[in-house]
């Protein structure tokens, strides 16, 4: 059955509710990367360093990749209509504040609180979708919001390179609004109240310890460059914290994360771990990308966005085709391919780029865009086939978290090198080189443990 044959099944309120769900997942993808091309505008209004820039991405990353552990449970409780409602507001007012920010510091802020609505409406958006449109039309309304989601993810930095050489960053946070507005009218009018009858409690513990853990890392790998040896603080109080966040959660009745069931199913594991490691990938080229592009290279943001948008061009337009190949013939050889690819193609970019002009750097973008639907569809779907029925709800969140992990650990650790090479000013093309290729170097580093990680796994299985 064709898309449009799909969409004329649907009944009035599965389509609106559609529209609704559709519209939470690109405003999610697209405040992932918009904010990239607009880091050197905003490193001009504010005269902000490196360091100081990236928490705009950062932020957002992190509020998401913790909180959304929560916001199942948290539905469950008060009822998911309810939440993801609530979700829309918060993520609609903090865009609104994001835009009116009078610093970076409040910009920052903004951002973390955008991120918490986020980390509500994508989880709850995904099951309000499975839920209405039933069984006969799960598959095609999920994969239609991966596609939508996908797009805005690889649109979104051309969009906001396009805007940005008409108008102020600021519109970057405004247009989020009516799009907001639009996906809350149809959630409040067509979404069906629900709720669990005996939800299972929230793990105040295991998310304290969670958050607590990762701002840690997070902080002393962001921080390194201003703060040196000191930064090891932080980042050795957050591995304990994430080491008694994995005890507690192996003795816990109710686990946030079910680490017991990851070292139960290696196959969800290896899955785990090939998308964690190429949304490190993904968003550490992303935004590092931007900045090289654009401080190192004189380029536009229009050009810059253009740029970013070719490493993902790929994913929405082949994702389909790897999901049919997966089917056929099982997830694993287009996964550790993938990853192979990626390597590749970020040894290439980051090799070249202190050498070569920008055209140089296209045959690696494009083998990095290859690589992304090779991973991303087949490690998904090897994590729910390879997942008793009763527990794919928790194969679905874990997945999701692993890529959130990711990107928020690819940000930060790309950007700890980045500085530790180049330092926190942006006016050294030179030294801002060095630094993009060791950036590079260390991304492709982690796809390629993660494909001798994946392949070792598997043949522990047979």
């Amino acid at each position: 059955m064709s898309r449009t044959s799909e969409w004329r099944s649907l009944d009035q309120r599965q389509r609106h509710v559609l529209m609704c769900t559709l519209s939470v997942n690109m405003l999610l993808f697209f405040d992932q990367t918009s904010v990239v091309v607009a880091l050197p505008a905003l490193q001009r209004e504010f005269g902000a360093s490196a360091t100081r820039l990236q928490w705009t991405i950062t932020a957002y990353l992190l509020a998401l990749a913790v909180l959304m552990v929560a916001a199942g449970r948290l539905a469950d409780r008060f009822g998911r209509r309810r939440m993801l409602l609530a979700g829309l507001a918060v993520f609609g007012l903090a865009s609104a504040a994001c835009a009116a920010a009078p610093s970076l510091g409040f910009l920052i802020g903004a951002r973390f609180v955008q991120g918490v609505g986020g980390a509500v409406m994508q989880p709850l958006a995904l099951a309000a979708t499975s839920r209405t449109v039933g069984a006969e039309h799960r598959g095609w309304a999920v994969g239609l919001l991966s596609t939508g989601g996908t797009t805005l993810l690889t649109a979104g930095p051309l969009i906001s390179g396009a805007l940005l050489e008409v108008a102020s960053w600021r519109w970057l946070f405004l247009v989020n609004l009516p799009v907001v507005v639009f996906a809350f009218h149809q959630g409040r009018r067509w979404l069906v109240a629900s709720r669990e009858p005996d939800p299972q409690p929230v793990e105040v513990g295991s998310l304290v310890l969670l958050m607590t853990g990762m701002a840690g890392v997070v902080v002393g790998l962001t921080e390194i460059a201003d703060w040196g040896f000191a930064a090891a603080g932080p980042v050795a109080a957050g591995l304990l914290l994430l080491w008694l966040l994995v005890r507690h959660e192996l003795r816990s009745p109710h686990p946030l994360l079910p680490v017991a069931l990851m070292a139960r199913n290696r196959a969800l594991l290896a899955s785990l771990v090939a998308l964690f490691a190429i949304q490190f990938a993904v968003l550490g080229n992303a935004v590092y990308l931007v900045l090289f592009l654009q401080h190192g290279l004189g380029e536009s943001a229009f050009t810059a966005g253009l740029v970013l948008a070719l490493a993902g061009v790929f994913t929405p337009l082949l994702s389909l085709t790897t999901g049919q190949l997966t089917d056929r013939r099982g997830p694993w050889k287009l996964v550790v391919g993938g990853l192979v690819l990626a390597t590749a193609g970020l040894c290439w970019v980051g090799m070249l780029a202190p050498r070569a002009g920008l055209l140089v750097l296209v045959p690696g973008l494009l083998a990095f865009s290859l690589s992304r639907p090779a991973v991303f569809t087949p490690a998904s779907t090897g994590a729910f086939t390879t997942t008793p029925a009763e527990r794919r709800g928790l194969a679905s969140g874990l997945v999701t978290e692993a890529r959130q992990l990711g990107g928020l650990l690819g940000v930060s650790a790309c950007g700890a090198v980045l500085t530790a090479v180049q330092g926190t000013d942006l006016t050294a093309p030179a030294r801002l080189a060095n630094g993009f290729e060791a950036a590079m170097l260390l991304a492709s580093a982690v796809t390629a443990a993660a494909a001798l990680a994946v392949t070792a796994v598997l043949r522990w299985v047979r």
